[in-house]
């Protein structure tokens, strides 16, 4: 049961994830990057909580580098 959550979670988080990207918003890129990398983690390594302080790290350097490379693109 918990995995069908966190695979609607992980669902959800690409939908922000595409609708940031699409509305160049770094802050909805960066909620959907957090609600992906925290599932993500839980369904993937043993100790997940260890690695749990890095997600939004993590979550900001994606949101920042999404936001550049579309910037750099269309520039």
């Amino acid at each position: 049961m918990i995995n069908i959550f966190l695979g609607l979670i992980m669902f959800m988080s690409i939908t922000f994830l595409l609708l940031g990207i699409k509305r160049k918003s770094k802050l909805t890129i960066f909620f959907g990057a957090i609600a992906f990398i925290a599932p993500l983690l839980y369904l993937g390594f043993r100790n997940w909580i260890v690695l749990l302080p890095l997600v939004p790290a993590i979550s900001f350097v994606v949101s920042d580098l999404v936001i550049k490379k579309r910037d750099s693109a269309q520039g």
